[in-house]
């Protein structure tokens, strides 16, 4: 059996020894563009499947042909925030003449291979789970790629857009509020994921919210490694039912922190009085919690603006560029009654 590595080198080549024709006739066959007898394009074909072959059409599309057509790659396709800010962009790439295709990441090594396959002018990811190796990858190919600063992309070399979004300083945002009101006892409660990909150090917003816990030399508590929040809900119980009892709660995300909300309901405490809670990316569940939650806001219109500037820029003149493209963008704090 081929390793995943063969399977991502099989060229044309491969494709025509294996067969026994020419790679013309390959060609012929993969773009459909010629006419080929019924016997040689069925051992093509069959020598496609046995190999595995996906032909690189984003090759095709670097020497000048367009598809008008963006891949946004995101972590969280059903949740209210990426789906604003694809309705965002969506509006600004239409006038450009191209189309947004919104996609979960699959978090498998077999995934960038299809990305390679399909036939798209560029990329945007906003996954905090994309490995950073597959990001190099599809840089060092050519392609352009802009990166939503979800985590720390410092190790990534080359010619791309990257958009701060204001996670970082948007967390320790949230630190200084609860802080300034005398909390003193933090809990983070992490992202849950049903695949195991829980925030690690090099995350925007754990690593602002323990910076900032460091600055007040205060000892922050983390609740992460859940995979539905029942079980997050049944951790933060359990946590309240040992004699930890946190005066603040910072939220990944809002319905993450909805859910630490209602665990502290649950076992008695009122929420603000006893314990406050933030959130971040200001949902419309804020407005219809009880109390209505506090959430980090990030600007999404503005987002959206300077993807599609990085992302035309990349596209048209990529290759005059020496260095990765920056914007630095800002959020802010949304205050309610849970804090």
């Amino acid at each position: 059996m081929e390793s995943k590595k063969d399977l991502r080198t099989i060229t044309r080549k491969d494709i025509a020894i294996e067969a026994g024709v020419t790679e013309t006739i390959v060609s012929y066959v993969i773009n459909g563009n010629r006419y080929v007898k019924e016997e040689k394009r069925r051992k093509v074909e069959e020598a496609i499947a046995r190999l595995n072959y996906r032909p690189n059409s984003m090759a095709r599309a670097l020497k000048g042909k367009k598809s008008n057509h963006i891949l946004f790659i995101a972590d969280d396709i059903k949740g209210e925030y990426f789906g604003k800010l694809i309705s965002e962009i969506d509006g600004l790439a239409y006038k450009e003449d191209y189309f947004i295709t919104l996609c979960a990441d699959h978090q498998d090594e077999d995934f960038v291979n299809r990305i390679y396959s399909k036939f798209f002018d560029g990329i945007v990811i906003g996954s905090a789970s994309f490995p950073l190796h597959n990001i190099q990858r599809l840089i060092d190919a050519g392609i352009p790629i802009v990166l939503l600063e979800i985590r720390d992309y410092s190790s990534i070399q080359g010619v791309y857009g990257l958009i701060n979004t204001g996670l970082y300083e948007g967390s320790r945002r949230v630190v200084r509020t609860l802080y300034e009101r005398g909390r003193r006892k933090l809990l983070f409660l992490d992202r849950v994921s049903t695949s195991g990909n829980w925030s690690s150090m090099d995350d925007w917003r754990l690593k602002g919210f323990t910076d900032q816990c460091n600055v007040y030399r205060l000892e922050p508590v983390v609740v992460s490694g859940c995979r539905t929040e029942d079980e997050l809900s049944a951790k933060v119980i359990d946590l309240l039912a040992s004699g930890y009892v946190p005066d603040g709660i910072f939220g990944r995300n809002d319905p993450i922190a909805l859910v630490g909300m209602q665990a502290c309901q649950k076992m008695g405490f009122n929420v603000p009085d006893d314990i406050s809670v933030i959130g971040f990316d200001n949902t419309r569940l804020c407005r219809f919690s009880s109390p209505t939650l506090s959430s980090v806001e990030i600007e999404q219109s503005e987002i959206a603006r300077w993807v599609m500037d990085m992302m035309m820029s990349l596209i048209d003149n990529r290759s005059s560029f020496e260095k990765r493209l920056e914007v630095y963008l800002d959020t802010k704090l949304v205050m309610r009654e849970s804090v």
